[in-house]
């Protein structure tokens, strides 16, 4: 299932894709210092620890029956954080709980289900998504 979406190299598909997102600049600050471990929120009930990162992904709406009308089936997002069950990620277009999405990385790929999503502003949505199955890409 996942190799169908890695014929073509990370970089072809990125290049081939326009970033949309509109950021905050306040958003676009914090993306710029965050990195490393996240800090422990004694609120949150989190199975794995968090990474903070920012990175460059390809999000494919995974042959769901969620897919809404206008929503783009393959577009660029930035990776916000990651564990090892789930991604934190903007994207510039809403996804909805319970769709399936193929994140595709730089050295890997993940299926994974939306179990959020959060407008920021207009063509900024913080989308959650809980990790259903990936695999290591090889160079």
């Amino acid at each position: 299932m996942l190799v169908e979406h890695c014929q073509q190299s990370f970089e072809q598909i990125v290049d081939s894709l326009t970033m949309r997102i509109q950021l905050p600049e306040e958003l676009r600050e914090a993306l710029e210092v965050e990195r490393g471990a996240s800090q422990a929120n004694p609120f949150e009930m989190r199975k794995a620890a968090r990474f903070r990162c920012c990175g460059r992904s390809v999000v494919t709406i995974d042959n769901d029956p969620f897919v809404m009308p206008g929503q783009e089936l393959k577009s660029l997002a930035i990776v916000r954080d990651i564990s090892r069950t789930g991604i934190g990620m903007i994207s510039h277009q809403q996804l909805f709980p319970e769709q399936l999405v193929v994140v595709q990385l730089e050295n890997a790929t993940l299926k994974a289900r939306v179990a959020r999503t959060r407008r920021i502003a207009h063509f900024c949505y913080e989308i959650g998504l809980t990790i259903v199955q990936h695999r290591l890409d090889k160079d």
